[in-house]
């Protein structure tokens, strides 16, 4: 498999584009999820500033829960906890939040723990979320993906909907649905069905959330967070993304400047867009040994020689012959091969 997925990555690359894809490694890899097939989906990194090396990975298994993972890859705990589809996370007042779009439920699911307690409290338990406080708020529609953001100092989320149009925004400071969106209500005759979207994400600076519509367009759109208003169509399949749209993460190089990761999966790439407005395309890459990538997560923190410029993590579609997982990539590797001011070296 890896023998193929190098193949692959070499013809992508002779291929070339308006901008060649470039190839690189991951470093590590975390241990497989529960489930067979199609399991593994989304991950969540939350840092850890006091001690960097004790920083963690959530990975969900969207058939069974979350596993929670040490940046080498090894797994610290488990919770069986239904259908958990996206996990996300923030810090709000020294309190680390980590949410999941529940499909088995259909609600937000929400933990909470002093961030200083965090690292120790997942360390000790190997069902961590069982012995977490939680709270759930009920969608009423088929849950999807989900995604936090922090506005005005209080804790947001988007929530999409399963085979649907609808994101709901939400304030869970408030423990209330602000506003449902009609996430095609931009589009001139879209497609009677197929018009879901999984991936999102929040730019908490420049109050703006990106959200990847997949079907048969496959749409790449920003909106406003202020007052939830569609911005742009960034990208589509007639552009530079093959397939669907998946995972969708900000690496922030200053409190406004950087970039838009986003996973093109039909051709197993990660297209890199300009973190503000027009949010111009600039490059694709692709990892060695991962292939039709759903979630992804990524941040610009010195975790340690190895991680200087931060860390990528990617969900990977096959992990031939074992059950799905998570790849761990360096920032350091992409920025050695992509020539964009800012992130390159």
């Amino acid at each position: 498999m890896r023998i193929l997925l190098i193949f692959l990555s070499i013809v992508l690359v002779s291929c070339g584009s308006q901008n060649d894809t470039v190839v690189v490694d991951y470093v590590v890899e975390t241990n497989p999820v529960s489930s067979t097939g199609d399991a593994a989906d989304d991950p969540a990194i939350w840092v850890n500033e006091l001690n960097p090396q004790q920083s963690l990975i959530f990975g969900t298994d969207k058939r069974k829960g979350i596993h929670v993972y040490k940046l080498d890859g090894s797994e610290l705990g488990f919770s069986e906890l239904g259908a958990t589809n996206n996990v996300d996370v923030r810090v709000l007042n020294e309190t680390l939040y980590i949410a999941t779009s529940n499909r088995t439920t259909s609600t937000i699911d929400l933990w909470s723990i002093n961030e200083s307690d965090a690292y120790e409290f997942f360390n000790k338990y190997k069902d961590p979320f069982r012995a977490l406080n939680s709270k759930s708020y009920e969608a009423n529609m088929n849950v999807y993906g989900i995604c936090l953001g922090l506005y005005n100092n209080e804790l947001i989320a988007l929530l999409t909907e399963e085979e649907g149009v609808a994101l709901q925004f939400w304030n869970l400071t408030d423990e209330m649905l602000l506003n449902t969106i009609n996430l095609i209500e931009d589009e001139i005759n879209p497609p009677s069905s197929g018009n879901e979207a999984e991936g999102c994400v929040f730019d908490d600076e420049n109050e703006t959330f990106f959200v990847s519509r997949e079907g048969n367009d496959g749409i790449l759109k920003a909106f406003s967070t202020q007052n939830q208003t569609f911005i742009k169509v960034i990208d589509n399949r007639d552009g530079n993304i093959t397939g669907d749209p998946e995972g969708v993460a900000v690496y922030k190089i200053s409190d406004n400047e950087g970039f838009l990761i986003v996973s093109s999966q039909g051709d197993s790439t990660f297209n890199v867009y300009d973190r503000k407005y027009p949010y111009d395309f600039k490059y694709k890459f692709s990892v060695i040994d991962v292939a039709d990538t759903d979630g992804l997560d990524i941040v610009n923190f010195e975790f340690s020689d190895q991680f200087k410029d931060g860390l990528m993590v990617v969900q990977d579609g096959y992990n031939t012959p074992n059950n799905q997982n998570f790849k761990i990539v360096s920032v350091t590797d992409i920025k050695k091969k992509i020539l964009i001011p800012g992130l390159s070296n």
